[in-house]
């Protein structure tokens, strides 16, 4: 990276620190200060000890430095003696410790709140995007970005402390040296930009390291959480060590660029050990014999410069670590500005009145939606009346999941309006629109907790009444009774410990606890048996005139139940009717029906 854009990178994290912290970094700053001052003062009041010792001269008071400390310890009452001043260094030196713990905890505080404000930001923005936003990343991109970038971020954030600490502490270190010599401290600089001189390079490269750790980090979640949880097809087909490959591919490119980075930072640390002991050396040398210094005061700066090279070796270091992190920050603004320029409007006003209770009316006019230069739904109208329960069949990529996220707002429509009881869903609080909406689809998505918490995931806890009722009608008192601990027993890692069909199951009467105006069953009971679906979509004919119901499916002995059945095909509505006028001779829902009869495909599914 060049320069310039390094500098760059490093004033847009400036701005946004202040931005994200305030006045506090500015306190931040001032403590920093105040600590390398009350260390440069703990170093200086050992001339005075070293005179009480017997080590240099009267040469030594000539100095503004010296004459200042001599002062204030005439001023505190404090005798001449080696003990006297000596308590007097140990406390000069308490107090220089105890602000020194005062800025890491200042430092750490500040650092842990804006990594903190970075992930309350990049949630938000993430989470409040469009479903379109998720359907186009991947999604080990986004996690990455909350578990790893962000943290570095906050490694930036304390690395951009050190090297403000280091800057303010040379400053104030190199002034007190040079009142004592000004020959030696221009002799030390001059030393430490050289050294800074030798280990440039390393800076650009860092960036370059820290660009490739980002993206290979990206990688190695996004493969790492596509494989795990594909693992039962991994086991299924002996595919393991094809993942295990891939995975090994990527983990060797990260292991290169992180060995490269450490390594660097060795070299750094080892270039600034050696030049700063020949530094020393020489500063000992040149003091003595061709400066006639006093030795009490070659003293003092020795001390001086050996608490000041190690901050300079931190500060090489810390801009290396910072021009690695860097790229996190980049990583960061990007995600959030790329979610936030596709934010969805939602909102949670009130429902209009019509709406807050009892079955919802949804109808569709004319509608199209398109992906990109598709088209995924055209000129489809149709409608679903209060209570009525509603089935969408046709062969896959038809349009049907499409035409339902176009009815929920989740995508936006290119012609047409969608209504629901006759108020235009652009005009409604989509968030209050979906709270009354149970959505359940194919894939149940659990958490690796209880039953019991699955299942009141988003309930109050007064649901909890109406989950025996529900659990009998949906068919799960076998398996509730089966297990050890009923309700508290825990699902696994995406309720791997259950079957598909109980997964569903259980999925299914959590969407019902809600109570909702209209329940979307989206290829919800494809892993039951047919014995079983049989129960629930009994069950589901009992909400008839309670609740609305859309049904989609490819099995379409699902659909018996349905008082209306709409056929979709390549995104057309094609065909619409009750299952008796669907079912006849020519039309081509028989034919999909025929073909599943022949095939077997009605009794496909099951529980196992």
């Amino acid at each position: 990276m060049k320069r310039i854009e390094c500098v760059r990178e490093v004033r847009t994290l400036l701005s946004d620190i202040w931005g994200a912290v305030g006045w506090p970094a500015a306190g931040l700053l001032l403590v920093t200060l105040a600590t390398g001052l009350l260390e440069s003062v703990s170093i200086a009041v050992v001339i005075p000890l070293l005179a009480a010792i017997g080590i240099g001269g009267a040469s030594g008071t000539s100095s503004a430095v010296v004459r200042t400390v001599q002062t204030a310890i005439d001023g505190l009452g404090v005798g001449g003696s080696a003990a006297q001043i000596g308590l007097v260094v140990l406390g000069a030196v308490g107090v220089a410790s105890l602000a020194f713990l005062g800025q890491a905890w200042f430092l750490g505080r500040l650092q842990t709140a804006y990594v903190l404000h970075w992930q309350h930001r990049l949630f938000r923005a993430v989470f409040s995007a469009s479903w379109p936003y998720f359907t186009r990343r991947r999604g080990g991109e986004i996690l990455n970005a909350m578990i790893t970038e962000a943290p570095r971020v906050g490694g930036a954030f304390y690395q951009i402390g050190l090297v403000l600490t280091a800057l303010a502490h040379g400053l104030i270190y190199g002034v007190v040296a040079a009142s004592l010599s000004g020959i030696t401290t221009l002799a030390v600089l001059a030393g430490g930009g050289a050294l800074f001189l030798v280990t440039r390079p390393l800076i650009g490269r860092a960036y370059r390291i820290g660009v490739g750790l980002a993206a290979e980090d990206a990688n190695l979640q996004s493969l790492a959480g596509e494989f795990v949880g594909g693992a039962k097809l991994l086991k299924a087909t002996a595919t393991e060590p094809l993942a295990v490959d891939e995975l090994m591919v990527v983990a060797g490119r990260l292991r290169a660029l992180t060995f490269a980075n450490l390594f660097d930072i060795q070299r750094v640390k080892a270039t600034f050990e050696f030049g700063s002991a020949a530094l020393i050396a020489g500063i000992l040398v040149a003091s003595q014999s061709l400066l006639a210094v006093d030795p009490a005061l070659i003293l003092v700066i020795l001390a001086i410069f050996i608490r000041l090279l190690p901050k300079l070796t931190g500060l090489q270091q810390g801009v290396q670590a910072l021009t690695v992190s860097l790229p996190a920050v980049t990583t960061l603004r990007t995600i959030v500005a790329e979610a936030e320029a596709e934010a969805e409007r939602v909102d949670a006003a009130a429902l209009p009145e019509n709406m807050r209770q009892g079955p919802l009316a949804f109808s569709v006019s004319d509608l199209c939606v398109r992906h990109g230069s598709t088209i995924a739904v055209e000129d489809v109208s149709l409608a679903i009346a209060p209570g009525a329960i509603v089935a969408l069949v046709g062969g896959s990529g038809a349009g049907k999941s499409t035409l339902v996220d176009a009815m929920l707002g989740l995508v936006p429509t290119d012609k047409g309006v969608v209504r629901v009881n006759g108020h235009a869903l652009d005009v409604l609080p989509l968030a209050s629109l979906r709270r009354r909406v149970g959505y359940m689809g194919q894939d149940t998505i659990l958490f690796n907790a209880s039953i019991r918490h699955n299942i009141l995931w988003g309930h109050g806890v007064e649901a909890e009444t109406r989950v025996g009722g529900l659990a009998h009608d949906l068919a799960l008192d076998p398996l509730l009774t089966r297990l050890p601990q009923g309700l508290d027993t825990a699902v696994g890692d995406r309720g791997a410990r259950l079957s598909g069909g109980e997964r569903q199951r259980i999925g299914l009467l959590r969407t019902l606890l809600s109570e909702p105006g209209l329940l979307i069953l989206d290829e919800a009971t494809s892993a039951l048996d047919a014995y079983t679906e049989t129960q629930v979509m009994r069950s589901i004919a009992a909400l008839r005139g309670r609740v609305s119901v859309l049904i989609i499916a490819h099995r379409l002995s699902t659909v018996r139940w349905a008082d209306h059945i709409h056929v979709l095909e390549g995104g057309r509505l094609v065909e619409s009717g009750s299952w008796d006028d669907l079912v006849c001779e020519g039309t081509r829902f028989n034919r999909l029906w025929a073909l599943q009869s022949h095939t077997g495909m009605t009794a496909a599914g099951g529980d196992e």
